[in-house]
């Protein structure tokens, strides 16, 4: 098996040109080689005058002697290479992140990797940037995680733009924005794909108006469509009403992503054309039913206008019940929710309890997906309100029918106070731990005081010690979400460690590695303020 350097396919400043090698001209090699194939005995050892001389023998020892100094030359000899000057690294464009944040930054990526992003925000609002000699290894990092890119980006600077144009893996750096972004025209003109993807998202910034023109002008000649997908995500930003004619556009595209792409950014203009024609395709396939429910009719693989505002394909064969379960899907996540107060007479919570009615399970998970990707508060709340006080017992049930709960995007699109309040009144001392779990899971962070010291007080509780994993777990999430300044508020000893117990002192384990995350957040967050 063969093994490559970590810095193989990187080209370093003042590097010869690829393909250069040992030196070129007069070369005796093959000469050489030539002669010790057929043997001294039959053919003269070659003249070699590109060689130093060699002792006056003849034969095998002289033949080998001239050998011995070409492969010397093979091996270490270069020829002089022509290779452009690399521009030097620009100036710092912000300060560097020095002394105990570096230090920190250096046991998050060798420990912590959990914690890169915390760090890696916190210096970019700090304006700092990430030291040089981190560079490499957070480049790397972004290589393989692209979550991770929009915030190195925020926190390489100049000098880590400059780096990435050094490897193939790190130039994906090139095409993230960054704050400090200027357009620039000769990069928009001459740059790389990632490059005009980052010139267009500064212009979107600065005026929108004039990014959607200078998009729309050249997008008939945009020949990959993975080009066109990318340059079109810079129509998010800056986003507004003028920009759904060129939306429009996109969703006639080739590419499958796309017209996805044009779909999930028409989604959020819901007073443009598109948004109407998605609403008259609802009131075309859903109608107020008896007994206050919902009836809603399949769609047609025969609809071309709905297929086309949806960006799905017309299909080639037969369609079976799985394509018009993702036609109905896709029309009910993307249509505006005001279609449905209007086509019901009701107000959100009022939609729900018709669809619960129904007893209508792809239509109520649809809906339930509409609320998340439209990010619509007053529709997750009516839907969170539907299980005050029965969250777990939804939990339950949607486990036992396989049915996941999809309470996350509920909870996402509420501010973090409210939705830590809902997540506190759900779980009590003797709520099941698996259910307390799932429940925490699904909270995202940050988590208030309030919630946090819930939480610690439940892990004093019973049941743990028949679910030592789900301990651990819950400690981990408390670590991860909880402001790390309450660590002094929090049970510096394991709570109820006897009831805990585990394998090798699990609990006791899992709750000084909760302690010990805090402190370091905390000093973290100190380093970088």
């Amino acid at each position: 098996m063969t093994t490559s350097s970590p810095d193989a396919g990187r080209t370093a400043p003042g590097d010869p040109e690829p393909g250069r090698g040992p030196a070129q001209g007069p070369d005796s090699w093959d000469l050489l080689v030539s002669a010790a194939l057929v043997g001294t005995a039959r053919r003269a050892v070659p003249d070699t005058p590109d060689l130093p001389a060699t002792a006056e023998t003849g034969g095998a020892a002289a033949l080998l002697d001239r050998a011995a100094l070409a492969t010397v030359r093979r091996l270490a000899g270069y020829t002089p290479a022509r290779a452009a000057p690399v521009s030097p690294a620009p100036e710092a464009d912000r300060p560097e992140a020095g002394g105990p944040a570096a230090r920190r930054l250096e046991a998050v990526l060798a420990d912590r990797s959990g914690l890169l992003p915390e760090w890696l925000e916190l210096a970019a609002a700090a304006g700092l940037r990430v030291p040089a000699e981190h560079l490499p290894a957070l480049l790397d990092r972004g290589a393989h995680d692209s979550s991770l890119r929009p915030a190195v980006a925020a926190a390489a600077g100049a000098r880590g733009l400059w780096l990435a144009g050094f490897d193939p893996d790190w130039s994906y750096l090139l095409a993230e924005s960054a704050p400090e972004d200027v357009f620039d025209e000769q990069a928009w003109l001459y740059g790389t794909e990632g490059e005009r993807r980052r010139m267009l998202g500064a212009l979107r910034a600065a005026d929108p108006a004039r990014g959607r023109e200078l998009l729309a002008s050249v997008w008939p000649d945009l020949r990959k469509a993975e080009l066109r997908r990318r340059l079109l995500e810079a129509m998010g930003t800056g986003l507004g009403p003028d920009d759904a004619g060129l939306l429009e556009t996109a969703l006639d595209d080739k590419g499958a992503n796309v017209r996805g792409l044009a779909l999930s950014l028409l989604t959020r203009l819901p007073r443009c054309a598109h948004a109407d024609r998605l609403r008259d395709h609802v009131r075309a396939h859903a109608r107020p039913g008896p007994e206050d429910t919902v009836v809603v009719t399949p769609v047609g693989a025969d609809e071309a206008g709905l297929l086309r505002d949806l960006a799905l394909a017309r299909p080639s064969g037969a369609v079976g019940r799985r394509e018009r379960a993702e036609y109905l899907w896709t029309l009910v996540t993307r249509a505006p929710l005001d279609v449905w107060t209007g086509l019901l007479g009701t107000d959100p919570a009022g939609v729900l309890e018709r669809v619960s009615r129904s007893d209508d399970e792809e239509l109520h998970d649809a809906l339930i997906n509409a609320i998340g990707v439209q990010e619509d508060g007053e529709w997750a709340r009516a839907a969170l309100g539907m299980l005050e006080g029965k969250v777990t017992d939804r939990m339950l049930s949607a486990a036992r029918s396989r049915r996941p709960l999809q309470l996350e995007p509920l909870l996402r699109v509420l501010p973090a106070r409210e939705r830590c309040s809902l997540a506190e009144r759900s779980f009590g001392p003797r709520t099941n731990t698996r259910d307390v779990r799932s429940l925490l899971h699904a909270v995202p962070g940050p988590w208030t005081a309030s919630l946090a010291h819930r939480v610690a007080d439940r892990l004093g509780g019973k049941g743990w010690d028949r679910d030592h994993g789900g301990y651990r777990s819950v400690c981990d999430l408390l670590a991860e979400r909880t402001p790390p300044e309450l660590v002094h508020e929090l049970p510096q000893e394991t709570p109820s460690l006897a009831a805990v117990g585990g394998p090798d002192g699990t609990g006791d384990s899992a709750y000084r590695s909760l302690l010990g995350t805090l402190r370091f957040r905390l000093d973290m967050h100190k380093e970088l303020a």
